[in-house]
C-alpha cells in the first residue's frame, strides 16, 4: 500500500475547517461568526459556509444567542479512539503470542468508512514485506478481517454496508462481484474464519477469526499475515487451529 507523503500538500476547505474547530476547543466560552472570521484572517462568508457544514455533522452547535461551540460527533470520535485503546491495552499479550506461535504479523482490525482498518499490530522476527499500514483503510473484499467484519453485520447492516463499500480488484483474485462476494460471506459466517489468498497481494496470505465482548458483540477481528505458502493446505489447518484459539482467549479476556 502507497505510504503517505510527509510533503502534504494542503487542502484549503480541509485546514479552515479544522482551524475553526480548534480554535473553538481553545476558547473557554462561546464564539460568533464575526469573531470566528476575525480571529482566523479568513472572510465572514467563508465562515459562514464552513461553520454551517460543520453544524450539519454535529461537529460544532449552537446556543440560542446564535453563537457556535464544540457539537457531539467530537465526543463520539473522543469516544471511539477511547475503546479502541482499551480494547488494544486488553488484546496486545495475545497478539503477541500469536505472532510468537505462528510466526506470522497479527493484526487488529475494525471496520471504519466503509473499510476494514488495522489498529493495532505485532510483528514477527521475519515479517513479510507488504503489509498493510496502521489506521489506513484498505477494501474489505481483500481482507480476511474485512471478510469476518461484514460478514458478522446484520442483514440490514451489511446490505448498507455493501452499497457502500468498494468491491477494488487488487489481484486477479480479489473478489469484485457483489454476488459472489456475498456467498464469501456466507462461508465465512459458517465456518467461523476468513481467508485471504493473494487476494490483497501476490505471495500475500491472511487469516482472521471475530473477537466478541460481553454482550457477544463482534468489536474486532484478530487475524495473521504472511507468505501464501502458509495459506495452504496442512500450514494452512495449523494457523487456523493457532488463530480460532487465540479468537477464543481474547473474547474470553473481554467477557464473552
Amino acid at each position: 500500500m502507497e505510504a503517505i507523503s510527509k510533503k502534504v500538500q494542503p487542502v484549503p476547505a480541509i485546514a479552515k475547517a479544522l482551524d475553526i474547530l480548534e480554535y473553538i476547543a481553545n476558547r473557554s466560552d462561546f464564539v460568533t461568526i464575526k469573531e470566528i472570521a476575525a480571529e482566523l484572517g479568513i472572510p465572514q462568508a467563508t465562515a459562514y459556509r464552513t461553520v454551517n457544514y460543520l453544524l450539519s455533522r454535529n461537529y460544532l452547535q449552537q446556543n440560542i444567542d446564535g453563537e457556535f461551540f464544540l457539537g457531539p460527533q467530537l465526543q463520539q470520535l473522543s469516544d471511539v479512539i477511547s475503546r479502541q485503546f482499551d480494547i488494544i491495552a486488553i488484546v496486545k499479550p495475545f497478539m503477541r503470542q500469536l505472532a510468537s506461535r505462528c510466526g506470522h504479523t497479527v493484526q487488529l482490525g475494525v471496520l471504519q468508512e466503509f473499510q476494514v482498518v488495522y489498529i493495532e499490530q505485532v510483528l514477527p522476527a521475519r515479517p513479510v514485506n507488504i503489509i498493510a499500514a496502521l489506521r489506513t483503510g484498505i477494501p474489505v473484499n481483500v481482507s480476511a478481517s474485512g471478510k469476518v467484519l461484514v460478514a458478522s453485520l446484520a442483514p440490514e447492516e451489511q446490505a448498507y454496508f455493501l452499497e457502500n463499500a468498494v468491491l477494488e480488484p487488487r489481484t486477479h483474485r480479489s473478489i469484485t462481484d457483489r454476488e459472489e462476494f456475498l456467498a464469501e460471506l456466507r462461508k465465512v459466517r459458517q465456518q467461523g474464519y476468513a481467508v485471504d489468498y493473494e487476494e490483497y497481494a501476490r505471495g500475500i496470505g491472511c487469516l482472521a477469526v471475530p473477537i466478541r465482548n460481553a454482550r457477544g458483540q463482534i468489536v474486532a477481528a484478530v487475524g495473521i499475515t504472511g507468505h501464501s505458502l502458509d495459506f495452504k493446505d496442512e500450514a494452512l489447518e495449523k494457523n487456523i487451529r493457532l488463530v480460532l484459539d487465540a479468537g477464543r482467549d481474547i473474547s474470553a479476556s473481554l467477557g464473552a
